[in-house]
């Protein structure tokens, strides 16, 4: 905050310490729990329902457009890529879904840690965009509008249930069902659902859970996050591989 003192003896202040306190909560709010790339999908995911209806009450339908995936118009757009899972109309669905993520992705998140999950969930939403592109081009005409939520959540799960295979859940409050099948359930929803447009549809919609199987390993937790620690991609691992290599040329130094 800066204080300046006017010509009548009283202080004005100019601040920006408003903002910053704001910044300052919902980095906190975000932080809380340590799943803040889960969070902030929830926030965006939260905000944009409100401004698609926002913009189709003032007759700007048009500007939602600059989020969903269309594949004739790709090249123009090429965010949409990314943001599509953003867009989701339906009430119900998005609350269901949004419930899905904080639970399934809150708790993936917090085993595998918010930046490698942050880089799986991009790169699962990238895939399965880039796969339903392709089949609505070539085989659709390419008019074809991509969105929802429930896309990349099928990876999402699919990797969960991987890490932990035998935590149940109760489905309709009742039904004890283990992660491995609820992540077949998932799947093979979001399979039909889409197969119904075509059939291929409904392979490039749950082909995410490709990614999971990208990385070998004793198991999918493991294996993802060895590699990403094998090759850098973890801040952690990046420092101990650079510690590795310092040492190791110490020694050559001392042995010549």
């Amino acid at each position: 905050m800066i204080v300046i003192k006017s010509l009548n003896g009283k202080n004005m202040s100019l601040t920006g310490g408003s903002h910053l306190q704001m910044f300052s909560k919902l980095k906190r709010f975000l932080y809380q729990g340590s799943i803040p790339v889960t969070k902030a999908i929830m926030v965006l995911c939260g905000l944009f329902f409100l401004l698609y209806y926002v913009f189709q009450l003032l007759n700007y339908g048009y500007l939602t457009d600059l989020l969903i995936l269309n594949p004739a118009a790709i090249f123009h757009a090429p965010w949409t890529l990314i943001t599509y899972p953003l867009v989701n109309p339906a009430p119900l669905t998005l609350i269901f879904g949004l419930l899905w993520l904080w639970f399934i992705g809150g708790t993936l998140e917090r085993t595998w840690g918010s930046w490698l999950y942050f880089s799986f969930s991009i790169l699962v939403t990238i895939l399965t965009g880039v796969a339903m592109s392709l089949v609505a081009y070539f085989f659709l005409g390419g008019d074809f509008r991509i969105f929802d939520l429930w896309l990349p959540l099928v990876a999402i799960t699919w990797a969960w249930s991987g890490v932990y295979p035998d935590q149940e859940m109760l489905f309709f409050g009742i039904i004890p069902i283990k992660a491995q099948w609820l992540a077949w359930i998932n799947a093979a929803f979001i399979f039909v659902q889409y197969m119904r447009v075509f059939w291929l549809m409904g392979f490039a919609a749950v082909c995410g859970i490709l990614v999971v199987y990208l990385f070998r390993g004793k198991a999918v937790g493991y294996g993802l996050r060895y590699w990403a620690w094998n090759h850098g991609f973890s801040l952690s691992g990046w420092f101990q591989r650079k510690r590795h290599e310092a040492k190791k040329k110490r020694l050559k130094v001392i042995k010549h």
